[in-house]
């Protein structure tokens, strides 16, 4: 769901919601093409843009980016239908059923292995069709990608292949933020088996390996693409990284206060009966639990903002609602509370909440709940 925000946007009465914005999203690309030195994009929105919203990221990035980058052959099709003049990546290791759909779709595939480039050249081939396909490499991730070691002569068979257009080559670190020897080996092999395929006339037109945290720290001609996922969101991937350029959140969460009362010392609240009031205290229900993405594990460490000031949570997170400590502070039903944003000069992250959960922030934004409406307010 979208929506534009006004100035007016405090009357817009949903009980939680999500703010984007897209100005944020704009600018962290900007930085990122700076830093990088490279105007070719790969812009990873898969996992419904990391949470953000696929639909309202894909509108605010389209005509912008050279690519689309998605995990899940629904995301690609979604995205082809509603921006078909973006290209569309997808990542991964589709299964033989999701092949057709894939290349009626016009979608961009990965490669991962000579048999699959091999499935999807023929079947592409029956439709009359010449697919483009990007090749992975794994020179020490361990997941997808052809083993180095065994990647020329299968790019060389490749070649033949009528069924596919070898568009593009890419590979993916396991440890981008670390400056190390592991990373240096990566990329020199990966360099060489590029000048090799050079010299028997093989030349891809799209390279890629830089991440957020490589599109950041590493540079080499032998690239021609970022890839950048988190730091398109003003999320961090590494805290060494805040240092090396100022990304902008584009996402809040935000929700209402739905109930408020007042308790007696020694009364308790919720699920354990974890928080005891010491005190007669003020304690607020909002409509957001774990079903909405906040993580439950975070309920000791956890605070909201409220007017620029912060609330601890009175016990534990449930399925649909948090309560919160308000103390002898006033509340009011339909009050808004900050759960991930700014707030009067104070702010909470995707980076804090995952501290707080012991987790990372990759997973914070990628549980929020796709039913909540995301709304544009710039």
């Amino acid at each position: 769901m979208t929506e534009l925000v006004t100035q007016h946007s405090s009357k817009i009465q949903h009980g939680s919601w999500i703010e984007l914005r897209t100005n944020h999203l704009l600018e962290n690309l900007q930085t990122l093409r700076n830093h990088s030195r490279q105007t070719e994009v790969l812009a990873v929105i898969k996992a419904n843009a990391y949470g953000h919203g696929l639909s309202e990221i894909a509108n605010a990035l389209a005509g912008k980016v050279t690519y689309f980058g998605v995990a899940t052959l629904r995301e690609a099709l979604e995205l082809k239908e509603n921006h078909p003049q973006t290209p569309v990546f997808l990542f991964g290791h589709l299964l033989a059923h999701e092949i057709p759909a894939a290349l009626l779709g016009g979608i961009t595939l990965s490669v991962s292995s000579f048999e699959k480039a091999k499935e999807i050249s023929e079947l592409s081939k029956g439709l009359g069709r010449k697919t483009p396909v990007h090749v992975k490499i794994d020179t020490g991730m361990g997941r997808m990608g052809i083993p180095i070691r065994e990647a020329l002569p299968a790019i060389e068979q490749m070649t033949s292949m009528k069924g596919i257009l070898m568009d593009g080559i890419y590979m993916h670190f396991p440890t981008a933020e670390k400056e190390d020897a592991f990373r240096e080996t990566q990329v020199r092999e990966f360099g060489l088996l590029l000048q090799t395929l050079e010299q028997k006339g093989i030349i891809f037109r799209y390279r890629h390996i830089s991440n957020s945290a490589a599109s950041l720290t590493l540079k080499t001609p032998i690239v021609n693409m970022i890839r950048p996922g988190l730091t398109l969101y003003g999320i961090y991937p590494d805290e060494g990284l805040k240092e090396t350029a100022v990304f902008q959140p584009v996402l809040s969460v935000k929700s209402r206060i739905l109930l408020v009362k007042k308790i007696n010392t020694g009364e308790t609240v919720g699920y354990g009966r974890e928080f005891t009031a010491k005190t007669p205290t003020i304690v607020a229900t909002i409509p957001f639990g774990y079903s909405h993405g906040y993580p439950y594990a975070a309920w000791k460490k956890a605070s909201v903002l409220y007017q620029g000031k912060r609330y601890a949570l009175a016990g534990k997170v449930s399925m649909d609602y948090i309560t919160i400590n308000f103390g002898n502070t006033p509340v009011k039903e339909g009050d808004v509370v900050t759960l991930m944003g700014e707030d009067q000069g104070d702010r909470i992250t995707a980076e804090d909440i995952a501290h707080w959960a012991g987790t990372i922030p990759y997973e914070i934004v990628t549980r929020l709940n796709s039913h909540l409406p995301r709304l544009v307010t710039q």
